[in-house]
């Protein structure tokens, strides 16, 4: 077995901005620092997307998927960016609306559909990709380079354990998540 590059910091409150509640354990204190660094992003992102068509972090994202994986499905488009259909439709409704992107019969599979990145879109995406490095630069904080490897380490095996759960076992109650992480 591999192992972790993990080494405990030697103690969490000299690098925290408010003191720690003695009921908060530490499986709280991860979810509500990655809903912060989220909300952080978003609304650095929201200021590098300033005059520009695109109006939220997911627009780029999608774009740069596309970008990426091109032709996708919706499905396959809004599974890799870890969206709900509802939302990952609406954020393909406005790229398509603008133009950003183009939906095209599937070379192999005339009954479906795949989406391509338009001229127009690729221009847009090319154009933020340099904003949206330094709004990444800027998320990555005062983090040297060993931290920054310890994080991106510590966020993959996450992303890792939480990918096939989500897209395979797609729990309706809080009881399903439970006995699928369990598993």
């Amino acid at each position: 077995m591999a192992a972790s590059p993990y080494q405990r910091p030697p103690d969490t409150t000299t690098v925290s901005r408010e003191q720690v509640h003695v009921r908060e354990f530490d499986e709280s204190r991860i979810s509500k620092l990655i809903t912060f660094l989220s909300r952080y992003a978003r609304s650095y992102s929201r200021l590098a997307l300033r005059d520009s068509p695109l109006t939220t972090l997911e627009d780029f994202t999608y774009l740069a998927t596309l970008n990426a994986y091109q032709p996708l499905s919706k499905t396959d488009l809004i599974g890799r960016n870890i969206h709900e259909k509802s939302g990952g439709m609406e954020v393909i409704r406005r790229l398509h609306k603008q133009g950003l992107v183009t939906e095209q019969m599937h070379s192999h599979d005339r009954r479906s559909r795949v989406l391509m990145l338009s001229d127009s879109g690729r221009e847009v995406l090319f154009q933020l990709f340099e904003r949206m490095e330094q709004v990444a630069r800027v998320l990555a904080g005062n983090l040297n380079a060993p931290e920054r490897q310890q994080l991106l380490y510590l966020l993959l095996k996450l992303d890792a354990y939480h990918y096939p759960r989500f897209h395979q076992q797609r729990a309706k109650t809080l009881d399903e998540l439970l006995d699928a992480y369990e598993q």
